[in-house]
């Protein structure tokens, strides 16, 4: 290539990051969220609950994790101006620490303010226990509440390891070091030592339930072995305290709170705030990380625990 073509062409790319770089800070201008109150806020509790939040690059949004609601909730809890909070819920469940953090923060913030749970489209297992920390419950009909339970989920490859000829040799300090590994079958002893584990953890949610619903352990035991309810059938179960709307959530929430008139609502939820959803003070530093993370990429990034715990 020619000296005035190198000149060129690297002339259109410099060009082309400028005009990137001042969208995104004219993006994030018109996105930024007018900090304020109002006699309502509202958390929009979204997708998967999980520890951190997804890493924002320049052509992805961001997901909040569970410190991001936390934070949202903290926020609503301290403002002076706000009465009171709703959680409104569309989330399959999630992990099993980020979703106890989570029902705590919400069951703290219920202590000192009104908070209800407004069920949009999903309130299911981690989700639920989370409306479950509120003060009032108020679901869709259609939507799918419940399936209050745990489970742990463990991979094993080892089946096709063998197909492929490939053998690991594992030399570990204890007998069960390597306990749930993908690459052997597990023993009756280690899944009974997992399972205990996991039924530990559901006593703790169905104890948790049935206090902050007012049930008897066994009425909550009764209700809670997994199945999922629609709106009208969760409030007939005693799991929803009410069947409506968001409109509905915002009147009895506004009755609870004794906020008379029209309330002011202030809406918490991920925010586009720069180039395709990049915070401004990252807009920069997100371009030069997002194409170095696409030619080198870490391999601690990519490991992944052969098995998790969910609600």
């Amino acid at each position: 290539m020619e000296k005035s073509s190198k000149i060129l062409v690297y002339g259109i790319l410099a060009i082309a990051i400028l005009i990137l770089v001042l969208t995104g800070i004219i993006v994030a201008i018109m996105h930024v969220p007018i900090e304020g109150s109002g006699d309502i806020a509202v958390i929009d509790l979204d997708g998967t609950i999980y520890s951190g939040g997804s890493e924002e690059d320049l052509f992805s949004d961001y997901q909040p994790g569970v410190e991001d609601y936390i934070e949202w909730i903290e926020d609503a809890q301290a403002d002076d101006g706000t009465k009171a909070i709703i959680i409104k819920i569309n989330s399959p469940g999630g992990e099993a620490i980020a979703s106890e953090k989570l029902a705590r923060a919400i069951k703290e913030a219920s202590e000192k303010k009104v908070v209800v749970a407004y069920i949009e489209s999903m309130a299911a297992s981690a989700a639920y226990q989370a409306a479950s920390s509120t003060d009032y419950i108020v679901a869709e009909k259609q939507s799918l509440v419940g399936n209050i339970g745990v489970r742990m989920e463990i991979i094993h490859y080892y089946g096709l390891m063998d197909d492929l000829g490939i053998n690991v040799t594992t030399i570990k300090s204890g007998e069960y070091k390597d306990i749930g590994s993908p690459t052997r079958p597990m023993t009756e002893e280690e899944k009974e030592m997992l399972g205990s584990i996991v039924n530990e953890s559901y006593e703790d949610f169905v104890s948790w339930v049935a206090e902050n619903r007012n049930m008897s352990l066994e009425e909550t035991y009764k209700v809670a072995d997994g199945r999922i309810y629609s709106g009208s059938q969760a409030k007939k179960a005693g799991l929803v305290d009410m069947v409506g709307t968001q409109e509905d959530a915002i009147d009895i929430t506004a009755e609870m709170a004794g906020i008379s008139g029209e309330p002011d609502i202030y809406e918490y939820k991920r925010q586009s705030s720069g180039i395709l959803g990049m915070k401004l003070n990252e807009a920069l530093y997100s371009f030069g990380y997002g194409l170095g993370k696409g030619l080198a990429v870490s391999s601690v990034d990519e490991a992944a625990s052969s098995y998790g715990m969910y609600f």
